[in-house]
């Protein structure tokens, strides 16, 4: 059984939110599209980026912008000059508009190899005036899996972006999608120039309404020569809520179970039976209580504890819930909150009940196993090597020349960089914090190093 969400026309899909970002876009508004774990972030970016979806959108008025999607997980390291490149790599890939841009291409080879630091910039700089000036299209830069390059690198990045919209204006707009809004990623610095652009206009992508479910389960059914039952779309949308990696996992589930049936659920009445005999594997399957859990890890410690507090039948800050109701994690049915779908409900009681208070992070030299909360975290050799160092020094200041000397060992002091280092601390933050994004376990010294905080 297929469960690919991607088909022929992408603007099938999605219409709720196509529509009304590519208006926004189409008046010069920088968008912000935010969204949990798998939600479906980088479909709709891609979505966007297609020409014919702008075509779609807005007829002939459409031919007039040139959307580049660019994904920072193809960045070749994390640091200023591998998010230029990125950039300039991207629009000479955009199409035939840009492949033949001489400038572009000299500015690309001059970043690649400067002369001097001092180039890298300027030929960034160079190549995206290159792209604008050698060409009449309204540029969309559309910045996927954002996240991480706008916590680590240099600010100067930013306000260089931010330079060139203010004086290009409507000739070059931005999107990005991350997790959390900008604003809270990298609050109090220089970066929070280049958040104003998109503070007007944030989008918090829900998941896939009910239509979108139902149509994307009858595209299943065509491929197999068969018609969904309506049972089958309500069991799908009732225990994923239109996430796209839920709906992937259930329907893969859906169709191993089908595969020993030789069409014996074929009735509406062994229909239900089948799919309440599905429920348990549901339950049970291990992908799908990943996806629940990058959700809850997604949600910041106060979010956290709103779930838990809601869940036991108490009363959690309203502003609280009110930013999980925006974040479509959960939704108002008949004046009562619930969670968007049944299996992130069940997630969130399982984790209530079985989560211990008051532990913090552990780390037991003896047998390699570190903990937080009481649950074990699994990690790489030199996580492991890192986490170690930092507990050995709990709550005291750790500079790079100890990180090296510790992980790497004295005799890659000269091979072991910053940005080596702060990759490495980023890795481990994303397994043992709460919300990596605001640490309060691995917290940064400016200037100085890491410390870890233990009780």
């Amino acid at each position: 059984m297929t469960t690919t969400l991607r088909q022929p026309d992408v603007s099938k899909m999605r219409q709720t939110d196509v529509g009304p970002i590519i208006q926004l876009l189409n008046s010069s508004h920088c968008v912000e599209i935010t969204g949990f774990s798998n939600v479906g972030k980088s479909s709709l970016m891609r979505a966007l980026a297609h020409a014919d979806v702008w075509l779609q959108q807005l007829g002939e008025a459409g031919s007039a912008f040139l959307p580049v999607y660019i994904d920072c997980n193809r960045m070749l390291e994390m640091t200023e000059q591998g998010f230029y490149e990125l950039v300039l790599r991207c629009l000479r890939e955009s199409g035939p508009a840009l492949a033949g841009n001489q400038a572009l291409q000299d500015a690309y080879e001059a970043l690649v190899a400067p002369a001097n630091v001092f180039q890298v910039p300027l030929s960034f700089s160079n190549g995206l005036n290159a792209a604008l000036l050698g060409s009449e299209y309204k540029l969309i830069l559309m910045f996927d899996e954002f996240d991480e390059p706008f916590q680590q690198i240099d600010t100067r990045v930013f306000l260089n972006l931010r330079a060139k919209k203010d004086r290009f204006g409507s000739r070059l707009v931005f999107v990005t999608a991350t997790v959390r809004p900008l604003a809270t990623l990298r609050p109090g610095d220089h970066s929070g120039e280049f958040g104003e652009l998109f503070s007007h206009h944030p989008w918090h992508l829900a998941p896939l309404p009910r239509h979108d479910v139902a149509q994307h389960q009858r595209q299943i059914a065509a491929q197999n020569g068969a018609v969904p039952f309506e049972e089958d779309i309500d069991f799908v949308y009732q225990w994923t809520g239109g996430h796209p990696g839920y709906l992937a996992g259930v329907n893969r589930i859906i169709g191993r179970a089908e595969e020993g049936l030789a069409g014996e659920s074929g009735s509406e009445q062994n229909r239900f039976i089948f799919l309440r005999g599905v429920i348990d594997l549901v339950r049970g399957d291990s992908t799908l209580h990943t996806e629940s859990e990058k959700i809850w890890n997604s949600c910041t410690a106060e979010q956290q504890e709103a779930l838990r507090l809601l869940f036991s039948g108490l009363d959690p800050d309203a502003f609280t819930l009110s930013q999980l109701m925006k974040q479509h994690v959960l939704v108002q049915e008949r004046e009562e909150l619930r969670a968007f779908c049944r299996l992130f409900a069940e997630y969130v009681l399982a984790h209530q009940t079985t989560a211990t208070f008051g532990e913090g992070l552990r780390v037991d030299e003896e047998s390699g196993e570190v903990t937080v909360g009481g649950r074990p975290i699994d990690l790489t050799q030199l996580e492991f090597r890192l986490i170690r160092l930092l507990y050995r020094m709990s709550n005291s200041i750790v500079d790079k020349y100890e990180i090296v000397e510790g992980v790497w060992g004295d005799e890659h002091m000269l091979e072991v960089d910053d940005a080596r280092i702060e990759k490495l601390v980023s890795r481990l933050r994303q397994k043992v914090e709460p919300d990596p994004s605001t640490p309060v376990y691995i917290t940064t010294v400016r200037g100085r190093g890491y410390r870890l905080v233990v009780d």
